[in-house]
């Protein structure tokens, strides 16, 4: 039983220390990528078509990663997956640093998708499940805004290290930082669950009702929740695999040439779609808070339809408007919405299925996460080589968005398990 405690709740800490480890390894992982792009080719020769073909590797291998560390995080608990990930991580961008050849790189950078897998959103979320139940989608939406400070905050400070004491030392820094900062927040902060200190999620006493979660009208699933292999058997959980896939394939295929392709557009010069970029990330972090918290007391369904519906609509301005505003309209509403999918991933789960089987579930939508956007990414470079134009994959990619929403509400609503 629970027991009333003065103060701040603990599993308000806990949202502190995940929100700085995915301002971490986001930044240090994922956003900070292509600012090593050109000291690598001006050293090595590569061409930037190789070198790029990093990061998909780093997408695909972290996305077929989800499901293994799911299930490592449901055997041995977040804590433990997260210490070991934490030393392999700092290990990998250690040995990045003593990149010799091509195929060296993409080794270690593989190997890196995996570790940071193991201490990002998969085990944050499965912590953010465990701390919380009414107010899980706001304490989710805090944490994932780490990954966008990452980008706004880390990506700067390692432009500055590499541009003053190369890329090899950039790396170094990264990796030391890792071990110094990262293994000591797992190690003395992070708590799997609120009844190693006698608490209650979201921090209530033992006298209060449960959580009155709003699961679009229904009864919210049972606790324990269902078993993954029997998940896996049902069709709700394909047609929620694929929306995911959809909405991913367009966000990710639209933001990774979201520079060029505003550039073609609307017109733009560099500098102005590279601001835009920024930006971009920038109300990503408000799109995270704003969806964390509206799952909180809004049926699920219409909140993943205004976030996929959001994304179609500032694509459709790209496509049938043309003003010179346009370019920031469509940059706050798709950056905005573009938040939101991140935030949605983890929640889904528990809204669905419970948590008995959390982890792997979480790792299952996550594979339909990268793989989608991997091959929304390389769909949208493949259509502009073919057309020398943006627009033909701008339109699959809006008719994709409508078609997530639509095969998401054929997967019913959320009812009790």
């Amino acid at each position: 039983m629970g027991t009333e405690r003065r103060g701040l709740f603990y599993g308000w800490y806990i949202v502190a220390a995940c929100f700085l480890l995915c301002m971490l390894f986001a930044g240090a992982g994922f956003y900070s990528f292509s600012i090593f792009i050109r000291p690598l080719e001006a050293q090595f020769g590569w061409s930037r078509g190789a070198i790029a073909m990093t990061m998909s590797i780093y997408l695909v291998v972290s996305g077929l990663a989800g499901l293994p560390i799911g299930k490592f995080i449901g055997r041995f608990g977040p804590k433990a997956v997260m210490t070991v990930c934490a030393l392999g991580s700092g290990a990998c961008f250690l040995m990045v640093s003593l990149t010799f050849s091509l195929w060296y790189f993409y080794l270690v950078y593989g190997v890196l998708a995996v570790m940071v897998c193991g201490i990002g959103v998969i085990p944050v979320s499965s912590l953010m499940t465990n701390w919380f139940s009414r107010l899980r989608g706001t304490a989710t939406g805090i944490t994932m805004v780490g990954v966008s400070t990452g980008g706004l905050v880390l990506a700067p400070l390692v432009g500055m290290i590499t541009a003053r004491f190369g890329w090899n030392m950039a790396f170094v820094v990264i990796g030391l930082a890792v071990w110094i900062i990262a293994l000591p927040t797992v190690r003395l902060v992070i708590r799997e669950h609120p009844r190693e200190m006698g608490l209650l999620p979201d921090g209530r006493t033992g006298a209060e009702a449960p959580a009155d979660e709003h699961f679009d009208g229904d009864p919210p699933p049972a606790a324990e929740g269902r078993p993954a292999d029997e998940v896996f058997r049902t069709r709700r959980f394909w047609f929620i695999f694929a929306s995911f896939f959809l909405a991913s394939l367009s966000q990710m295929g639209i933001l990774q040439h979201q520079v060029p392709m505003l550039m073609e557009l609307a017109g733009t010069t560099e500098a102005t779609a590279a601001a835009a970029l920024g930006l971009t990330a920038g109300v990503g972090g408000a799109g995270k808070i704003c969806f964390g918290r509206i799952s909180d007391t809004w049926p699920f369904r219409s909140v993943v339809a205004l976030c996929f519906g959001l994304q179609a609509a500032a694509v459709g301005m790209l496509l049938f408007f043309e003003f010179p505003a346009m370019v920031w309209i469509y940059t706050a509403v798709f950056g905005f919405s573009m938040g939101g999918i991140i935030v949605l991933m983890p929640l889904v789960v528990g809204h669905y299925w419970g948590i008995v089987s959390y982890g792997v579930l979480l790792g299952a939508i996550w594979i339909a996460n990268h793989l989608g956007g991997a091959i929304g990414t390389y769909i949208n470079g493949l259509a502009y080589d073919f057309t020398a134009s943006y627009r033909f994959p701008l339109y699959l990619f809006l008719a994709a968005y409508v078609l997530s929403v639509i095969v998401f509400f054929l997967a019913g609503k959320a009812r009790r398990l």
